[in-house]
Order: C-alpha cells, then structure tokens, then sequence
C-alpha cells in the first residue's frame, strides 16, 4: 500500500511546472527558479582537483564518509559561526546535501502533530509535512494564539525576501519554550544579510538552543545549487541531537569527500571571492528595486528575492512572459498569501539584470 497522503500532493513541483512553461519561449530573461549563475571561486575548483588526485592513492583514498561530517569541514563551519560570535560544538553539526532533504528528514526525528508554516510558504516546507501526516496551520509573521508542535521559519525568506528582527525571532523563541515546540529555522540566505538588527542565526536569540535547530547551505551561499552541500546544527540543549545522530546514521551515507573539501574551502579560503558573489546579486537586486519604484515590494535588501504585489499571479506571470519576456514565479505558488503578488529572483547576469529591469520599468508603467 502507498502512503494516501502522497495523494493530496499537486501533479508537479511548482518550479517543475514553472520551467517547462518558460522552456518553450524564446528571448526571455528567467528571473524565476533561484539558481546561481556565477562560477566557483578558482580556489573551490581547485580543492575539488587536489581531492580527487587524492584519491588516486592508496595511502590517501577514502571510502564511505563518516555519518555526521567529515572533522575538517565541521571546523570550517564551526569557524564560519565564530566570526558572528557564535559557539557551535564540531558535535552539533551534521553535514548533508542540502536544506530541502535534511529539513525532510527531521520530521521523521518528530511525532506527528500541529505544524505551523510561513504564509506564503516554500512548497516544499508544506508537501513534505503533508506527505508525513503533519495537521498543517499558517501564520502571518508573530506567533498565533493556538498552540502547536513544530514551527518553521525561513529568514530572509523565500519566497518573500522579508528578514526578521531579533524582537521578531525572540517572540517565536519565547513561544517554543512556552508550549514546547521546536523550531526549524531554515537559514539558506543568511549569507546575504547586511542589516544590523537582523539575525544572521537563530542561535543569535536568547534560549533558542534549548528550541531551535538550524538548516543551512552553501547553494546560494557559496553557489553550490549543483554541488550540492549544507549542514544542520541540533544544539545538544534542545535533546535531539542523539535522536538526529541515529536517524542520519541509518537514512543516508553522507557527502563525498571532494565536495566537503570544497565546501571547506569555501567557507575558509575562498570566503572573500565567495562573498563578493552574495553582493553581486545584493547588487543586481538593488537595480530590480529601482525599476520596481512605486510598487508594494518587499525583500530585494538583505535577500536575493523581491515580492512584487501586482494582482493575479499567474495572469501577470504570463503577461511579463509573454509581452515582456521575464520569466518570474507566480506567487500563488506558494500558497493562498501569494494568490496577487510574483517573485523575481536576482541570481543572474548584469547584463540581464540591466535588460530585466528596463523591462520592468515599461512593466509598471502600463500598469
């Protein structure tokens, strides 16, 4: 028997759906699927090359990973937390390929129950607690009257490019621990963060340890989206991280050694050129924003995402398409609160950005 609750699940993911539509025209900018478009720093390349040769000898070849992460790259992490001030134990992080599947997996650590989500909210957040029987309650932005068992936040957030204030996270800390939830907090942008009342970490807030576990990855941090790499940290405070051990212990077979040695790299030697890349799309946002003057927007400062309000989403979704030649995400997508906005991604050429944003400005001018 399968699971029925697969049933209730669309026919396709909506960035499946989304391609395959922009696939099919010609001359079109696609600011939709968040993808990088920059190359690796020279230095990650060559960390993968040194690797490799690596494993061409006998003294030097390494089989199956160990199930939590290589030592060397849960120092690099541990490091890259320290330059914020932050203490994270080599023991509390675990390296993965990335948020969407470890995120998935948690669940399994979790009973069943009431799972609060973002609206609008990354669909894989919402399929992914369907598919595990989860009852599945939204939210606005502070924590609601009602009582639940799982709460995930996303900041800066996809798809809306808004970024919570330490008071904003703290209400939700302060609500974990009052009815005894936990917190996943998905930090998968936390690179392109530049504010200063803004929480690069959950763990930046007061108890969040005892609460909270963070899912992080170097996709967009580092352009990583087709290497694929990231690690969650589980505080021993909030008492899954033994829980955590043993389901990655069963589920998966870690991340090849190459690619940790990349990672490595990227968060230690690299970390300049890697965030010179964060700042070129913080860039190519800033120009999106100013073709957008006079628009309801959010995000596009402190995030690669801007949410443009703008009526029917997928009306105007083909309208850019069609006369404008921008591909973006309908925001209806991402659940009911997305039904009259779109999402446009900066992860692109300047060039195309500068030709994106001309087309966005004739955009809002017949509008």
């Amino acid at each position: 028997m399968t699971n029925k609750n697969i049933e209730k699940l669309s026919s396709s993911y909506l960035f499946s759906q989304i391609g395959k539509i922009i696939k099919d025209r010609k001359n079109v900018i696609d600011l939709s699927v968040g993808d990088v478009k920059l190359p690796l720093p020279q230095e990650v390349t060559e960390a993968a090359r040194r690797a490799a040769d690596e494993l061409c000898h006998a003294e030097t070849f390494r089989g199956y990973p160990p199930e939590s992460g290589y030592d060397f790259f849960k120092r690099a992490v541990a490091m890259y937390y320290s330059r914020r001030n932050l203490e994270v134990d080599c023991d509390e992080i675990f390296v993965s390929d990335g948020i969407k599947s470890d995120m998935n997996l948690f669940l399994s650590v979790l009973e069943r129950g009431k799972v609060l989500l973002p609206s609008p909210t990354y669909p894989a957040y919402a399929e992914a607690n369907i598919i595990r029987g989860n009852e599945v309650v939204y939210y606005d932005v502070t924590p609601p009257d009602e009582v639940a068992d799982i709460v995930i936040i996303c900041s800066p957030d996809n798809p809306t490019g808004r970024v919570m204030s330490h008071d904003e996270l703290s209400a939700w800390v302060e609500y974990a621990d009052s009815v005894g939830a936990v917190i996943l907090f998905d930090a998968a942008y936390e690179a392109f963060v530049r504010g200063k009342d803004v929480p690069r970490s959950i763990f930046e807030i007061e108890g969040a340890r005892k609460c909270a576990v963070e899912f992080c990855s170097l996709s967009k941090t580092a352009g990583f989206t087709g290497v694929r790499c990231g690690y969650t940290v589980v505080p021993k405070e909030c008492g899954l991280n033994d829980k955590w051990r043993r389901i990655k212990s069963c589920c998966t077979n870690g991340v090849s050694y190459i690619t940790q040695r990349m990672a490595e790299c990227a968060l230690t030697t690299a970390y300049d050129k890697v965030a010179e890349n964060t700042a070129y799309y913080l860039q190519n946002a800033s120009l999106l924003l100013e073709a957008l003057e006079g628009g309801e927007v959010t995000g596009g400062k402190n995030s690669p995402y801007i949410w443009l309000k703008c009526g029917d989403s997928y009306k105007e979704f083909f309208k850019l398409l069609d006369m404008y030649g921008l591909g973006v995400t309908p925001g209806a997508g991402f659940g009911k609160g997305g039904e009259e906005f779109v999402r446009i991604n900066s992860f692109a050429a300047r060039d195309d950005i500068i030709a994106a944003a001309d087309r966005l400005k004739r955009y809002m001018f017949c509008k």
